[in-house]
Formats: C-alpha cells, structure tokens, sequence
C-alpha cells in the first residue's frame, strides 16, 4: 500500500453556544479536514481546529509540503513516516503550524493501519473500555448568571456528571457569583471544572482559589500562560485546588519538562499539538511514569480511542463542534460515549452537509 495524495479543505460551522472565552469570540469554528489517499483505496481521515481563514490557510500550505514528504510511502509504516515528517520540520519549528498539519497526518494514518485491519484504533491500541464518561464542555463561557444556570440544567438533565465552566471575566466577583448560582442549579453531585483559557496572573489566580475551593471546583484549567512554567509551579504549592494545563503545549519535552516540574495536577494534551497519535502516546509514557491523570483536549471523535486504552483517565472532553461533519457522529448518553467498534475511528464525512460548510 502506498500514499497517493493528501486532500484538504475549509469548512465554517456555525456552534450551538458562541465562544466567548479570554482569549477569542466567535459564533462559528473553522476546521481543516484532511484526507490520506492510498492506492488500495482505503481514505485515512482526519481535522484540526484552525480558528480562522487565514490558519487554515496556513496549515494547508503545511499539507501540500508534508504530502511532497511522505508520498509513496507505506501508510502503515507511522513511525517511519512519524519521524521523517518531524526530522524534515526541524528547521520550521515544531511549536506551531507545522506542528498541527504533521498531527493531522499522523491521525489519518492510525485510520488507515485500523481500517486496513477492519479493526477500530481502540483495540490496535489496546484499548478494552467500550464506553468513557465525559464532561460537558459546549457551553457555560462568559455568559450571563441565567444563561449560565440555564445551560447547566440542561448538561445535568442530559445526565453529565461534570461540567466545563469558563472563568476570566473582568470583575473576578462574577466569576465567583457565576459559580455560586450553577453550584445551587446542579448540586453537590455534579462536578464542576474551570477554565480560565490563561486569563489570570500568580496573583490573580492565588486571590481567587479559596472561595473558587470552597464552591468544590474540580480542577483550575490554564489559569495563567500556558508557557510560564515558574507561575505553574508556585500555584501547584500555593493552592488547594487541582491544576490542570497541557492544551497549549507542544510535543514530548514541554510535557516532560512540566511533569518534571511537578508543575501540574492533570493533563489535557491537544492531538493537533502533540505529533497526533504518536505524539500522545509518548506523552501518556511520562505521564503514567509521573502518576499524573491524562485526558485529551476536544477532539472526541479520536479521543474515545485513546482513553478507552487506558486503566486510568480523567472524562472526555464532550464538544459538538465537529459532529456535523460525519455521517454516523459520537454519541454522548447519560453522559457516557460509547467508543465506535467500527473499523478505524469509525468516522466517515458527511458529504452532503461538509458541502454546505465548505467555504475553500
């Protein structure tokens, strides 16, 4: 079997809840999705998150370098072809761009290995759960109090046992007050995460947490940079609560450099940051090594795969965003995901509706 072409394109896919985070607005998520050709005729898929035109623009411009990379290897090869797509991005930088269209390659190509062997990833990976508990995470960003309760009483009427809530308003008492009026709404019995999408400073972070703990919120997400390993650090001996980075770092040595720090209580590496595939799975070494808990950030459509070869994990992250590309998308009841037992990740696009979202 051989690699025959790469095909990409653009789609804008209105979301159900507009993004209003710290660091973005948006009422439409844009993605880039790719298709690996082989000569035998089995399509390894996958997508990335490109935030705007001008991203996906970029990380296309990625694709058509990497497909001069990798054409006429065999596909089922991924280390091989692993390496030789990062020893030939090593003058480019392994901290951006690039980074996602490799990512994005190497998604594809565990989709290839597993449909080649009629087999979903899960069980090539060793995977033996069928279902994984998620976390709501399509909602609950800087909204209103009501809309906020609103939203939440839906999550927990739909059966979530945990919820993603944004933080990082300008008036840090809304954040509490917000939290207070979802705690009433849901209970005690409900876990609730925040995220605060690196809003915060030390200082900032370290004036909130004590009323943010006496609330019972599960974990703190990126309160400050995803970068600043030294603010990471202080927080994790200063404060009670559970910290939670790793979307925002790229590849093995920034997790190893964090794990040797003791610089987080929980990770969530982003599959278009860490290599793909591969990249995760060398990460899941140090983390396991570290007797820290691992998750994925977004992506559910892969994400079930790989938690689902785990004894030990922290929920899904159950996101929407890109259900409307595939024929047969994740479901997510009572808040479980079954893990599709189809062959590869069991995901195949939905032509008629990427044509009404494809804008290049």
């Amino acid at each position: 079997m051989k690699i025959i072409d790469l095909k990409h394109r653009t789609v804008s896919i209105p979301v159900e809840y507009p993004v209003v985070s710290c660091v973005r607005q948006s009422e439409e998520v844009v993605f880039v999705l790719l298709d690996v050709v082989t000569d035998e005729g089995i399509i390894g898929i996958s997508y990335a998150q490109a935030f705007h035109v001008p991203g996906a623009n970029a990380i296309r411009a990625c694709l058509e370098f990497l497909k001069t990379v990798i054409r006429d290897e065999e596909p089922r090869f991924i280390e091989k072809i692993w390496k030789k797509m990062w020893d030939t991005t090593k003058l480019l930088g392994h901290q951006g761009i690039i980074t996602f269209a490799l990512s994005m390659v190497d998604i594809a190509l565990w989709d290839i290995l597993a449909k080649s062997m009629s087999q979903p990833v899960y069980r090539l990976l060793g995977g033996h759960r069928t279902s994984i508990e998620a976390y709501a995470s399509q909602g609950l960003w800087l909204v209103s109090s009501a809309e906020a309760v609103q939203q939440a009483e839906n999550f927990a009427g739909q059966g979530f046992k945990a919820m993603k809530m944004r933080l990082g308003r300008i008036n840090q008492i809304e954040d509490i007050n917000v939290l207070t009026e979802i705690r009433k709404a849901v209970g005690e019995k409900v876990d609730i995460l925040g995220d605060v999408n690196q809003g915060w400073t030390v200082k900032k972070t370290q004036d909130i947490a004590s009323e943010l703990n006496s609330l019972d919120l599960y974990w703190l997400e990126e309160p400050i940079d995803a970068n600043n390993l030294e603010g990471y650090i202080e927080l994790i001996k200063s404060l009670p609560i559970s910290i939670t980075t790793g979307e925002n770092l790229y590849g093995v040595r920034s997790f190893q450099t964090y794990l040797q720090a003791k610089a987080a209580d929980i990770y969530t590496p982003d599959l278009q940051r860490t290599g793909g595939i591969s990249g995760w799975k060398r990460i899941v070494c140090f983390t396991e090594s570290y007797n820290v808990k691992i998750s994925v950030h977004l992506f559910p459509e892969f994400a079930a795969h790989l938690l689902a070869g785990l004894n030990s994990s922290e929920r899904l992250e159950w996101m929407t965003w890109a259900s409307p590309l595939f024929r047969e998308p994740l479901e997510c009841t009572e808040g479980m995901v079954k893990v599709p037992d189809r062959p590869g990740f069991g995901m195949e696009w939905d032509e008629e509706r990427i044509s009404r979202y494809e804008i290049c």
